[in-house]
């Protein structure tokens, strides 16, 4: 396994993050305890040691999953999860207000099984609650020493750039990452965040780093995908279908064939290649674990990342508002 590090940090961290989204039973492509841990155990085995997780994935299910399952290594893996999002019927229950980032911090903790985090991140810019407050925040809870680092995800660079001015100017501790929708199919990051990012020294993390699946090669031009993801997720087919999305797949197919490997290498070789850290995989199979750590070693030349690219068609930043 290869490593990276937090930001300016010397925190290292696994250039695989097992994302545990699919950890639950929110939705029928989510898997449960039983079939997580086999999974769990084979990312340790190959030397992950970076997990990512939030509050609001399965109403907190995903968090109970990760914390029985990690319980016994705690202090050799990296823990990452998120606030943001309703949790609960009271319509209180919801956004970045101090109230509710400890409020749901405490929570965390419990079904985590832990007493610290080591990365805690903003899910997603809270237009109702000032950003200074946030922030002071979460400054408290790395402070108390309950948070190691801190982090965000789905923010326009410009609110990300104001959370890196507001903490320097009040001299509280920075976000250190970002979490970034990027892949194959979909790279506007490109435009602000990534190179902003780079400039400022903030670790990226791709999630969707094979949209949802797309990029496995399982789907066909005209024809209705079978996976029970297709089905049954509302935001899956408006997001990677298009005509476009089917040329930049079938490129990477072609490319895939040539040098004997799987399409899903390929996209996630094809991301160590970018100004990125590392990406997210979200698997719901022991198989797909090993496959992403395998694309670690796959080499990509000049010429095979300019026909990966050279398809691609700029469409609009759909996933921030």
């Amino acid at each position: 396994m290869k490593y990276e590090t937090i930001g300016k940090s010397n925190t290292k961290i696994s250039k695989i993050c097992l994302g545990c989204m699919s950890f639950g039973s929110k939705f029928d492509w989510m898997i449960e305890l039983e079939e997580a841990k086999p999974i769990i155990d084979c990312a340790l085995d190959l030397g992950i040691n970076f997990f990512d997780t939030a509050n609001a994935y399965s109403d907190g299910r995903s968090e109970e999953i990760v914390g029985d399952l990690l319980k016994n290594c705690r202090n050799d893996v990296i823990l990452g999860t998120k606030v943001r999002y309703q949790m609960g019927n009271d319509p209180n229950d919801v956004g970045l207000s101090k109230k509710q980032i400890k409020k749901q911090f405490a929570m965390s903790l419990k079904r985590l099984q832990t007493d610290f985090i080591d990365l805690y991140q903003i899910h997603r810019w809270d237009y109702d609650t000032p950003i200074k407050e946030t922030l002071i925040a979460l400054d408290e809870l790395v402070k108390d020493n309950h948070v190691r680092h801190l982090g965000a995800s789905n923010m326009w660079t410009w609110q990300f750039a104001k959370c890196l001015w507001l903490s320097d100017k009040l001299d509280l501790h920075k976000i250190e990452t970002i979490q970034t929708h990027y892949n194959l199919c979909y790279r506007e990051e490109e435009r602000e965040m990534i190179p902003f990012c780079k400039d400022q020294k903030i670790s990226v993390f791709a999630y969707n780093p094979v949209a949802k699946g797309f990029l496995t090669g399982k789907y066909q031009r005209d024809l209705e995908g079978q996976a029970t993801r297709y089905r049954t997720d509302p935001g899956f087919k408006p997001k990677f279908f298009k005509s476009q999305d089917f040329d930049v797949l079938e490129k990477l197919i072609e490319i895939a064939n040539e040098k004997d490997v799987k399409p899903v290498q390929i996209a996630l070789a094809w991301l160590q290649n970018k100004n990125i850290t590392l990406p997210i995989i979200g698997v719901t199979k022991k198989i797909h674990v090993k496959e992403a750590v395998e694309s670690l070693n796959i080499k990509l030349e000049a010429d095979d990342i300019k026909r990966l690219e050279e398809v691609y068609k700029t469409q609009n930043v759909n996933h921030l508002d």
